[in-house]
């Protein structure tokens, strides 16, 4: 379509340069009377250029024709390109609806085969399934039939084993008790040695911790003994109960009179005396230091 419209605009630039040309032609033309030379003047030929203006617009005329003819021609060209391209479409448009039916009509027959194969296949599954389930019904008679003789033989021998287990449960029965009445009997006995054993070895416990808390609280008195220092007024009859708390490695936390001598200045030395002599000595063991985180004593200096 774009050479089409370009063509009789190329035309009309045609036509219009050779409207100028012919212009130009007429307007150069001398159309002034001619003046005959007088003898004494140079004789100067003049050739004057005479423009046929009808050659002019037959050529014009021509060169238009012939323009026209090529612009219809090449129409005429166009047409039928159109009309070969416009045949090639509706060509292209049947071989596809033709394809699109032949597709239709394969699917179709696809659907046809594959419906015929499904229907064969259904029905020899299901000739196939009937003769499986009458083969497992013959089966199924069989293995009742041989469950059931089983189940007749394996009741004998339940029975059997039954009496048997009964006579052997009984057997163990009282092989168990007897066995179960000397092991109790066995047992009483042994609780009875290490009860007894227990408590001996806790009287011995016991003996050596007392022991062991008497011979401390001696050596305690003594440092506290070494440590006081009598006071003026007090006599040599007086004594007090003192109550002492420590912790261990034997440090004095704390002194207290719980029995007083009745006199404060005893009472006050007493109390002194058991600060200085901390540390006191304790037992290493640790449960009979634990006696002497508090701990009572008599302090009775006795005579000078």
């Amino acid at each position: 379509m774009g050479l089409l419209r370009e063509r009789p605009r190329a035309f009309v630039y045609a036509v219009l340069v050779h409207l100028v040309l012919l212009a130009v032609l007429v307007f150069s033309l001398d159309w002034a009377p001619s003046i005959k030379p007088s003898v004494s003047s140079k004789p100067a030929p003049v050739q004057a250029v005479v423009v046929d203006a009808a050659k002019l617009d037959a050529q014009v005329q021509h060169r238009k024709q012939v323009e026209e003819q090529k612009q219809r021609a090449e129409q005429e060209k166009l047409k039928r390109i159109e009309e070969q391209a416009k045949a090639v479409e509706q060509k292209r448009v049947q071989e596809k609806q033709r394809a699109a039916e032949l597709k239709r009509l394969q699917e179709e027959r696809r659907k046809q085969v594959e419906v015929e194969k499904k229907r064969k296949a259904e029905a020899a599954a299901k000739q196939k399934a009937e003769a499986e389930k009458k083969r497992k019904a013959e089966a199924e008679k069989k293995r009742l039939e041989e469950q059931q003789r089983k189940a007749e033989a394996e009741k004998k021998r339940q029975e059997k084993e039954q009496r048997e287990a009964e006579a052997k449960a009984k057997a163990d029965a009282e092989r168990k008790r007897q066995e179960e009445e000397a092991r109790k009997a066995a047992e009483a006995e042994m609780q009875a040695r290490l009860a007894a054993e227990q408590e001996r070895l806790a009287t011995q416990r016991r003996s050596a911790m007392q022991r062991m808390i008497d011979e401390y609280v001696l050596y305690i008195q003594e440092r506290v003994q070494r440590s006081w220092i009598r006071p003026p007024s007090s006599g040599t009859e007086l004594s007090c109960t003192v109550e002492v708390r420590l912790i261990p490695g034997g440090e004095v936390i704390d002194a207290q009179i719980v029995r007083s001598s009745g006199n404060a200045a005893f009472d006050r030395s007493v109390e002194a005396a058991v600060f200085k002599a901390s540390p006191l000595p304790v037992p290493p063991d640790p449960e009979v230091m634990e006696q002497f985180r508090s701990l009572r004593f008599e302090f009775k200096p006795g005579a000078p």
